[in-house]
């Protein structure tokens, strides 16, 4: 910064220099007025030199102007000097601006590297859990195989003196571990979804308070499904039933559930035991509808109604399900398609149809499986195709919704066809296994918890 300043100064020391020869006070010639005469020649000789001395006194007389201002000169020279300073010293800001912002961002890069190998670690962190748990599985299996080949190898019974039977206390001991491990796979599998439920709720909570910045606000979306304005449900001081199972059952079937103490409470539709996730008898509700609607529900309780993808998934979440769809045609027959197991998986997995059991024969009028096709299918709407059928979009092709392959053996999401609009129409309501596609008149999909005695249960 001190260079322009150095370089200025010489500068004006040169230009004063030249501005002293300038004006004569460094050429005065002191000997031109000492000098001694000549010896005179002649007068006109004298007269001459005379006239030359004269002349050249002139010249150097001091009351002839200076030929440059110097003062001048230096000050537009301080002036210049000043502009480069400042010129100077906004230049090192700008370098002081750009060397600030290299820091940023080499502490941002810093930072996300940090984060990167947290992440890092914790996924390694999974991983070995991940393969603890399987190598404490191996373990468990190679133990109950050792003790199956014990078994076998071993009598498989004996009898005492009295004819009493006593059986082998390796079998025992191998039928408890099989029932202890069912046991504790089952509960941890529900523990898991009850937790995954519970961050769910909670993720849902952030956002809304985040959105909200301070205001008064919900945790749950407005309920799409309305119950008669006459059903209250029991009072605030009594707990809330989990299903229609275990719960008193209110006016018109409605019942108010939570599934666990810190879920948000909800209207359902009961049938004794059953809880009734969809119902339709008319083309009252169109049923050809967007995402959004299936997953939050829409319709009404007391008539067409679908009770919504979000609550469906936690309820089948909450514990073990079987599943029961009552069908009617146009002439009056009805149908059962009874499954022992069914549940769904959550938005994030596109709600994917995750567990269907065996389809239950027992019933006096069974419809047939058409359900079994569409096992470990995702949903898919009229705008969000998630089936299988790479040349289609299976929602469009048969107007409605549902758990698409490539495409259906079953179409209840369908659209509501009266039998003077016709017949086999593969956009209706049918069940292939009962009615090929001619549209059926009414549909009830149910749910209800298996019992824990049930094989189902412990499996």
């Amino acid at each position: 910064m001190m260079r322009p300043q150095l370089v200025a100064m010489a500068v004006v020391m040169v230009l004063a220099v030249i501005c002293g020869f300038g004006s004569g006070s460094v050429l005065e010639v002191p000997e031109a007025t000492e000098r001694p005469p000549l010896p005179p020649r002649n007068h006109r000789l004298n007269q001459t030199r005379s006239h030359m001395r004269n002349n050249f006194r002139s010249y150097t007389s001091p009351t002839s102007p200076p030929k440059c201002d110097y003062k001048e000169m230096m000050t537009n020279l301080h002036d210049r000097v000043g502009i480069l300073v400042t010129l100077d010293e906004d230049q090192r800001h700008r370098l002081e601006v750009i060397d600030q912002k290299l820091d940023r961002l080499v502490e941002s890069s810093s930072a996300r590297m940090e984060s990167m190998k947290v992440q890092q670690l914790d996924f390694k962190q999974r991983l070995d859990s991940f393969e603890h748990i399987q190598r404490l599985s191996r373990n468990t299996l190679d133990e109950l195989k050792d003790l199956s080949r014990t078994e076998r190898d071993a009598p498989q019974d004996q009898y005492s003196e009295s004819g009493i039977p006593v059986f082998n206390e390796s079998s025992i001991s191998v039928a408890q571990r099989l029932d202890a491990l069912a046991t504790l796979l089952t509960s941890t599998a529900l523990q898991g979804r009850a937790t995954q439920i519970e961050v769910g709720n909670l993720a849902k909570l952030i956002k809304i308070q985040l959105r909200g910045k301070g205001k008064k606000s919900n945790a749950v979306q407005p309920p799409v499904l309305y119950g008669p304005p006459e059903i209250t449900g029991p009072a605030s001081g009594q707990n809330l039933p989990s299903s229609c199972k275990n719960g008193f059952q209110s006016q018109e079937g409605i019942l108010k559930l939570r599934l666990s103490p810190d879920s948000e409470s909800f209207y359902v539709m009961c049938d004794g035991d059953w809880t009734v996730i969809m119902s339709r008898s008319s083309d009252n509700v169109s049923f050809e509808r967007g995402w959004l609607d299936y997953r939050d529900g829409f319709g009404n309780l007391v008539g067409d109604f679908f009770i919504g993808l979000n609550k469906l998934h936690a309820l089948t979440a909450s514990s073990l399900h079987e599943l029961q769809i009552v069908l009617e045609d146009f002439a009056g027959n009805e149908a059962i398609a009874q499954y022992s197991v069914f549940a769904i998986g959550s938005e994030r997995e596109l709600y994917p149809l995750s567990v269907l059991g065996h389809f239950q024969e027992g019933s006096e009028t069974p419809a047939g499986d058409s359900l079994s096709y569409h096992a470990g299918a995702r949903f898919s709407t009229v705008d969000q195709d998630n089936d299988n059928c790479i040349e289609c979009n299976c929602a469009l092709k048969h107007k409605g919704a549902g758990w698409f392959v490539n495409c259906a053996t079953s179409n209840l999401f369908g659209q509501y066809i009266t039998r003077n609009q016709g017949q086999a129409v593969e956009t209706g309501m049918w069940w292939d296994t009962f009615s090929g596609q001619d549209s059926l008149k009414s549909v009830r999909w149910m749910i209800r918890p298996v019992p824990e005695s049930s094989d189902d249960y412990r499996r």
